[in-house]
């Protein structure tokens, strides 16, 4: 997998298609190369080509996130009985039309099966992936196969706990067709505080996050001009032992180690910085890409660009093309 520039515009496939067109030229013009995106069950057919011949337009690759954990736009809710057996219901007979019709397109860079998938027992999750990938790969072995996962200590595959046993990440991806790993990095900006919130939000409480958020500003307030001063000063970004960022990135680590020992090239599916950073976070953009590089890794793409007033984020990670000029 080659090295690539990307951008998440979940809502691309959940638009008419002169939007979809319009936002697939935005991106290019921004620099981006490849594009992650929504194409759940109810997708069809017809929409999938429309992008995929858009995208090579414009020279773009393609994402498509054929599932999500949280439900938007989304006809079932993933649950235990979900990863059991409901999977078996709709989508995967919709995921098997959809990579066996289109397993010719080089537009596509790769499928990502669910996005930032949990579950409340590690085998639920793994069976399913390894039913689901076999099946794919029957139908279309051109294509990689991978998981929006999130690495670090974002996922939860079995008790809260496990969010800390990089092991399961690792027997995750050990399955044979898994060819690409996936890591979703929100550290620069995580707190304990930013934490409760987006989990209030999450949970359509929007009175408890408002007041969390208001909590976290001062503080992130004062981190960013210290880490301002430090990617000047020293060229590095240096992050409290104790804090929620310093140990996102620890696990992430471990999850890249867990790719090269598997041989498997891994990639950032989502990475936000928030608004309130401002100008700062082009320099945020690029000192984690180099970062990023450095280790190892091939891809790297934004969360969310707000292209054509689309995929708007309600986390404050948005951005437009204005803040990439």
């Amino acid at each position: 997998m080659q090295n690539f520039f990307g951008c998440n515009m979940y809502e691309l496939a959940f638009v008419d298609d002169e939007t979809s067109e319009l936002m697939l030229r935005d991106a290019a013009k921004a620099g981006f190369e490849t594009v992650r995106f929504w194409c759940f069950y109810g997708v069809s057919d017809t929409k999938l080509q429309f992008i995929i011949s858009s995208a090579k337009k414009y020279n773009l690759k393609l994402i498509p996130v054929l599932a999500d954990r949280w439900g938007y736009n989304q006809s079932f809710i993933i649950d235990s009985e979900w990863y059991k057996e409901n999977y078996k219901k709709e989508y995967l007979p919709f995921v098997l039309n959809l990579t066996g019709k289109f397993k010719n397109y080089e537009e596509i860079l790769l499928w990502e099966l669910i996005n930032e998938p949990a579950s409340e027992k590690f085998e639920y999750i793994y069976n399913f992936v390894k039913d689901t990938a076999k099946k794919i790969k029957v139908v279309n072995c051109r294509h990689a196969i991978s998981l929006g996962t999130i690495g670090g200590i974002g996922d939860k595959f079995g008790s809260h706990f496990s969010r800390f046993n990089s092991s399961l990440f690792e027997k995750l991806y050990s399955i044979d067709e898994l060819d690409a790993i996936s890591i979703h990095d929100y550290s620069y900006d995580a707190t304990l505080m930013d934490r409760i919130e987006i989990h209030y939000y999450f949970s359509g409480k929007e009175k408890q996050a408002k007041f969390f958020k208001a909590l976290n500003s001062p503080v992130t307030a004062i981190r960013n001009l210290w880490d301002r001063f430090c990617i000047k000063t020293f060229g590095k970004i240096f992050s409290n032992p104790v804090s929620v960022r310093w140990l996102w990135r620890y696990y992430i680590r471990k999850n890249i180690a867990s790719a090269k020992k598997l041989g498997k090239p891994v990639y950032i599916g989502e990475i936000g910085y928030k608004a309130g950073s401002g100008k700062f976070r082009k320099d945020l953009i690029e000192y984690d890409r180099k970062r990023y590089s450095k280790a190892g890794v091939s891809g790297y793409m934004l969360w969310s660009f707000e292209a054509q007033g689309k995929s708007k984020d309600g986390h404050g990670y948005g951005f437009t093309e204005n803040f990439l000029s």
